[in-house]
């Protein structure tokens, strides 16, 4: 008689192959969704959000070249990792289902309405003129940010995008180092007087509003001067 042989795909071990592949498939399927992230830093969710709204993206992948899917305005969509949205342009997207919608203006510093088309667009798109608001209304604090030397500038990672990334009452401005949170200077109220056509530069009389007493302010007049603001 000749011995029995034993098929190595018996239905047990067939069993136990399949198992196995399902547990390294999922293994894997974990491990994938821990390192599957594009670089950079999404904005923060600036809102409390009363409702969630459609998420557009699932993870990084779902979204195209650098985008990251990010949490903002109370769902999740791609958005620039390096941009500031409330600093992006009005965009209406590609679908027609318009309905009304808000995005911050950056120019007049104020929240309008406009038609949205119901897909793509940017993350400058708010439900309401309060969420748009509350999410941008610090995008340009008061105050001119520091003059840093441009000599022996380095290439560093920003630290801030916009002021909204900044505590208080901080500015987010260019230094030496890349974008960097810093304290202001103060610009007082009125403009400069209309600048002149000046046969020499006089040496600097002030460098900031705060070096002026009063309300004069230094202006560009032939020099940097102490003047008092034209109405």
């Amino acid at each position: 008689h000749l011995p029995l042989y034993s098929s190595p795909f018996s239905g047990r071990n067939v069993t136990l192959l399949l198992l196995l592949s399902f547990s390294l498939e999922q293994t894997f399927a974990s491990l994938y969704k821990r390192v599957a992230k594009k670089p950079g830093t999404c904005p923060k969710e600036r809102l409390t959000c009363r409702a969630k709204v459609q998420d557009l993206c699932k993870t990084d992948f779902s979204c195209d070249g650098f985008l990251k899917c990010c949490s903002f305005a109370c769902g999740k969509k791609c958005m620039d990792p390096y941009e500031e949205p409330c600093m992006l342009p009005l965009d209406p997207g590609n679908c027609k289902n318009m309905t009304q919608h808000w995005y911050f203006d950056l120019k007049y510093n104020l929240c309008k309405p406009f038609k949205y088309g119901g897909c793509q667009g940017n993350a400058n798109n708010f439900f309401s003129k309060e969420d748009c608001m509350k999410a941008c209304s610090l995008t340009d604090k008061k105050g001119l940010c520091p003059l840093f030397p441009f000599k022996n500038r380095m290439e560093c990672s920003p630290l801030c995008k916009s002021d909204n990334d900044c505590p208080e009452t901080e500015k987010c401005c260019d230094s030496v180092c890349g974008f960097v949170c810093v304290t202001p200077w103060k610009v007082k109220t009125g403009l400069c007087p209309q600048k002149l056509t000046c046969p020499k530069i006089d040496k600097p009389k002030c460098l900031i509003d705060e070096d002026c007493p009063l309300e004069e302010k230094c202006c560009l007049h032939c020099g940097l001067k102490c003047l008092e603001p034209r109405d």
